[in-house]
């Protein structure tokens, strides 16, 4: 029996799931306490985090914060996480639900 095989190229592309909260989260960091044309190194310093999350937020392309580093970023910021969900549902409560998106990118 011949078993099925997935070749796959290098222009082969992933899709991943990002939900739409994810990318609230992304935008209300971004536009509230980012300043997208500032070194991204003091910010990211002011945040407690490293440099390469700041500018995965900056760029406004689907991004999964993970819950840890949320918490320092809100921990530096002086506000609790549970105070943080509150300002994103303040701002887009209309809009959260479980839809999501498919990032595509392709293989390395």
């Amino acid at each position: 029996m011949a078993s099925k095989t997935n070749n796959k190229s290098s222009d082969t592309k992933k899709e991943a799931v990002v939900f739409l909260l994810d990318q609230f989260i992304c935008d209300y960091i971004r536009n509230e306490w980012l300043q997208v044309n500032e070194p991204v190194l003091p910010q990211a310093q002011e945040l407690g985090v490293h440099r390469h999350i700041i500018k995965k937020i900056i760029e406004d392309r689907p991004y999964r914060v993970p819950i840890s580093t949320l918490a320092i970023i809100c921990f530096y910021k002086k506000i609790a996480l549970s105070d943080f969900f509150k300002l994103i549902e303040a701002k887009y409560g209309s809009r959260i639900n479980d839809d999501f998106i498919l990032k595509t990118k392709k293989d390395a």
